[in-house]
C-alpha cells in the first residue's frame, strides 16, 4: 500500500482506498501511474494528463498496475519507446478533430445569437432614447424658460430636424420678448410698458409691468399732492399697491381744502371790519375780532387796542377814509381740533385818506396778513404798506 494525490481532488489517500474520503470518487482498481512522468490518473482517460502518453503504449506491469511509490522513477527512470506509426495511429483516434469541428459551430451559434440579443438591445433601447426625445421636445416647446430649451439643443442635436427648427424658433421669440421687457422696464416710462403689453398680453413680465405701471402713476400723483392727481389714481389703479394710501391723502387735503363758503365767510368778516372802519362803527369792529388777539406787532392785545388803532388812523386832518379790498384772497386752513379749523388769509387793500386840505390827500396800498378762529372772528391781524 502507498499514499497517492486523489486524481480529481489532489487529497493525499490511499491507493487501496475503496473511495476518497475527500470528494468521494472511486479509487481502488480505477487509478494507474504513468510510466514516463509518474503521474497518477484514471484508467479510464486515454493519455496521460501530464505527459500525454497514451495509456495503450504503457507496460503494464504488477508495480505500477496498483500505483508504485514515487521515489520509484527517479530511482531508475525508464527512457520511453518510441512508438510505432501503426501504434499511433490506433492510439489517436479521429474524435479531437470532431471536438474541433463541433467547437467552431458552437462559437458560430453564439455569436448569432449575441448579434440578435445587440439587435434587439440596440433597437429597445433607439425606441427608449426617440421616446425620451419626443417627451423632452413637447415639454420645450410649451416651456417659457431659455435654459429648458437651450438644453434641449444641446442634449439631443441628431432630433429630427423639424423639432430642432421649432425649439430654436420658440428660443428666439422668448429672447427678443426678454429683450422688449428689459427695454420696457428700464426706461421707466408708462408708455413704453402699455406698448410691451399690448404687444405681449400673455407674458410672463405681465404683472411686473403692471406693478410698475402703478409705482410711476403713484410717484406721479404723490408729486403733484392734489385731490385731482389722487383721484386719477384712484380710477386707474382699484387694485394699486398705494390705493389706501392715496385715499388717506385725499382725505387729509379735502381737509386743508377751503369750500365755497368757507372763503365767502372769511371775505364777509373782512369787508365788515374794514367798512366798521371806513364808518368809524366801534360796535361792528369789535364784532369782528377775538377777544384777544395779535394785533400789528403786540401780541395778547384785545378789542380795545382794535378800536384805538382805527381812531389813530383818523388824524386830525383827516377827514375820511375809505379801504377798499382787492378780493385777491389767499386762504389756507388747518385742523386745530376736532372739525375745528383756523384760516390763514394774506390779501391786499387800498386806503384813501381824504384830508380837509385836499392838496394833502392820498392813496395807498397794503398787505394784509390775518388769522381766523374756529368760531369766525380775527385772531391776528398785521398790515404793511405796499411801496412802490
Amino acid at each position: 500500500m502507498s499514499i497517492i494525490k486523489c486524481p480529481e481532488c489532489g487529497h493525499q489517500i490511499s491507493d487501496k482506498a475503496p473511495t476518497c474520503p475527500n470528494c468521494g470518487v472511486e479509487i481502488a482498481d480505477k487509478v494507474t501511474r504513468c510510466p514516463e512522468c509518474g503521474e497518477v490518473f484514471f484508467k479510464d482517460d486515454a493519455v496521460c494528463p501530464n505527459c500525454h502518453r497514451p495509456l495503450s503504449q504503457q507496460t503494464a506491469r504488477p508495480s505500477e498496475t496498483t500505483v508504485a511509490p514515487k521515489a520509484a522513477p527517479l530511482a531508475a527512470p525508464q527512457v520511453p519507446a518510441t512508438p510505432s506509426p501503426k501504434s499511433q495511429t490506433t492510439a489517436n483516434p479521429p474524435a479531437p478533430a470532431k471536438k474541433k469541428s463541433g467547437g467552431w459551430v458552437a462559437l458560430l451559434i453564439s455569436f448569432i445569437i449575441a448579434l440578435l440579443v445587440c439587435g434587439i438591445c440596440f433597437y429597445m433601447y433607439k425606441n427608449a432614447q426617440d421616446r425620451k426625445e419626443l417627451q423632452e421636445y413637447e415639454f420645450a416647446v410649451k416651456s417659457e424658460d431659455p435654459l429648458i430649451l437651450q438644453s434641449y439643443l444641446d442634449t439631443y442635436k441628431d432630433a429630427p430636424q423639424e423639432h430642432l427648427d421649432a425649439v430654436a424658433a420658440h428660443l428666439q421669440q422668448i429672447k427678443q420678448n426678454d429683450l422688449d421687457w428689459q427695454n420696457a422696464y428700464v426706461s421707466n416710462s408708462k408708455s413704453m410698458l402699455l406698448d410691451y403689453l399690448s404687444k405681449h398680453p400673455d407674458s410672463p413680465h405681465k404683472a411686473m409691468a403692471a406693478q410698475k405701471i402703478d409705482s410711476l402713476d403713484w410717484a406721479q400723483a404723490s408729486s403733484l399732492n392734489t385731490i385731482e392727481a389722487y383721484q386719477a389714481y384712484l380710477a386707474e389703479h382699484q387694485d394699486g399697491d398705494h390705493y389706501n394710501e392715496a385715499e388717506e391723502n385725499m382725505k387729509a387735503l379735502k381737509v386743508k381744502e377751503v369750500s365755497a363758503e368757507e372763503r365767502s365767510m372769511i371775505g364777509q368778516l373782512f369787508r365788515r371790519f374794514f367798512v366798521s372802519i371806513n364808518e368809524r362803527n366801534e360796535t361792528g369792529l369789535v364784532s369782528c375780532v377775538a377777544d384777544e388777539l395779535t394785533l400789528l406787532d403786540k401780541e395778547q392785545a384785545t378789542q380795545g387796542d382794535v378800536v384805538q388803532m382805527m381812531e389813530k388812523m383818523y388824524k386830525e386832518d383827516v377827514s375820511n377814509l375809505i379801504w377798499r379790498l382787492n378780493k385777491d384772497y389767499n386762504i389756507s386752513k388747518r385742523e386745530i381740533g376736532d372739525n375745528r379749523y383756523e384760516y390763514s388769509v394774506s390779501f391786499t387793500a387800498n386806503k384813501e385818506e381824504q384830508h380837509t386840505d385836499a392838496a394833502n390827500n392820498s392813496n395807498s396800498q397794503y398787505r394784509i396778513n390775518a388769522k381766523v378762529n374756529p368760531n369766525g372772528r380775527i385772531s391776528e391781524l398785521k398790515m404793511s404798506k405796499i411801496v412802490e
